[in-house]
């Protein structure tokens, strides 16, 4: 019985440090702050789903609503006119 219960301790321990080497908590850069807009927002230029905070958005004078970019790549390609490869 005590060797049962040895065994489950070391497979048990072995385990979780596995998962903490293969899984590591990610950098507290990449959490939201307090203040951060954390709803979902769609690419203009992608259509992909994003939280707020993690974008880039962008004012318009014309428009009520503004623009929102995954990234400064993808608002710089909006601007020039490209359209989006998958």
């Amino acid at each position: 019985m005590g060797a049962v219960i040895l065994v489950m301790v070391i497979t048990f321990a072995a385990m979780w440090g596995f998962f903490k080497f293969m899984y590591p908590k990610p950098p507290q850069s990449l959490m939201p702050k307090k203040g951060d807009v954390i709803t979902p927002r769609e690419c203009n230029f992608c259509h992909n789903q994003l939280a707020e905070y993690r974008g880039v958005l962008e004012p318009t004078d014309h428009s009520a609503t503004p623009l929102f970019f995954c990234n400064y790549e993808h608002q710089s390609d909006y601007h020039a006119g490209k359209t989006y490869q998958p």
